[in-house]
């Protein structure tokens, strides 16, 4: 059985996304890269949270909104696993919401599918990942362009 620090290793990622579209097009995706390896879907945050309790992923990549409740009130119940929260929308209060429960990463739905799985890769390492359009002042340090 290969380990983190082992070069075959791959992160164990839990989805928790109620979005049934999104989730297998995450699935689907996630199939390209052989060192992200989705281990399971739930589609609320208590299967979820039952899910990493029966098998210990790495990273769960969570949905800010479910049906049963807001994401971040719940990161602290996937622990040991780092989390990873994907969102449609964000603001600054969102982002120190997050960091104070103890998330290790917010990015928005928009982003690239590499930059996610990077993302998924640097919070299983122990970063915390916050995506680039919620950082303040990114205009001025991106000269005001995109």
């Amino acid at each position: 059985m290969a380990t983190p620090d082992d070069p075959a290793y791959a992160v164990r990622v839990l989805l928790v996304e109620d979005h049934d579209k999104v989730a297998e097009a995450l699935g689907l995706a996630f199939e390209g890269f052989a060192d992200v390896e989705l281990i399971e879907r739930a589609n609320s945050l208590e299967t979820g949270v039952a899910a990493a309790v029966r098998l210990g992923p790495d990273v769960v990549l969570l949905d800010r909104r479910l049906p049963d409740g807001d994401a971040i009130e719940a990161i602290g119940r996937f622990a040991p696993a780092r989390v990873l929260v994907l969102t449609g929308d964000a603001t600054s209060r969102m982002t120190a919401r997050l960091l104070e429960a103890g998330g290790a990463g917010l990015l928005l739905k928009s982003g690239l599918l590499e930059d996610l799985i990077g993302a998924i890769k640097l919070v299983a390492a122990g970063e915390i990942v916050i995506d680039r359009e919620l950082l303040p002042g990114r205009a001025d340090r991106l000269g005001g362009q995109r």
